[in-house]
């Protein structure tokens, strides 16, 4: 069995938490700017001639059958970020809420929040020490769960 999870890689991944919504939405924005960007449908005919059956007639479905191969494989690229930022987000917080209270209340408040020790101090009733020595042991019991977890396991954090 392979060593668990460092205390450092769990306090990067916490710390990463926050960020997730921003990252997403950052992808999200890239994408609607690589779909708005190329736009090969001008305008529909206004003829008043019938149109054949089978025809491709959405306007939507002309632009996504028309989008050049790179454009696409960069949209799909962004998308898969996407999805797997929601599975990491997901994951972190279902490996946090399994953790007994205490763990998960200082967890919770210092890295998920973002709160201040003192802060977390007084909503736990610990001394600031006491809240640091429990989110010690929560680190710990998270580098092994984190290691556990594939999806945790296999994200790489950019540099």
């Amino acid at each position: 069995m392979a060593a668990a999870m460092k205390k450092s890689q769990v306090i990067e991944l916490l710390t990463f938490y926050r960020n997730i919504d921003g990252e997403i939405r950052l992808y999200k924005a890239t994408v609607a700017d690589l779909e708005n960007y190329y736009t090969p449908t001008g305008g529909q005919s206004m003829d008043g001639q019938p149109k054949a059956k089978y025809n491709v007639s959405s306007p939507t479905e002309n632009t996504a059958l028309n989008l050049p191969e790179s454009l696409r494989e960069d949209i799909e690229f962004y998308n898969s970020k996407i999805n797997t930022l929601y599975r990491l987000k997901t994951e972190i917080l279902r490996e946090v809420s399994c953790l007994e209270l205490k763990f998960k209340s200082i967890i919770t408040d210092y890295y998920l929040h973002g709160l201040k020790w003192e802060q977390v101090s007084a909503r736990n009733h610990y001394s600031e020490r006491q809240c640091k020595n429990i989110r010690n042991t929560a680190v710990e019991n998270l580098a092994g769960k984190f290691d556990e977890n594939p999806v945790i396991a296999n994200f790489k954090l950019k540099a």
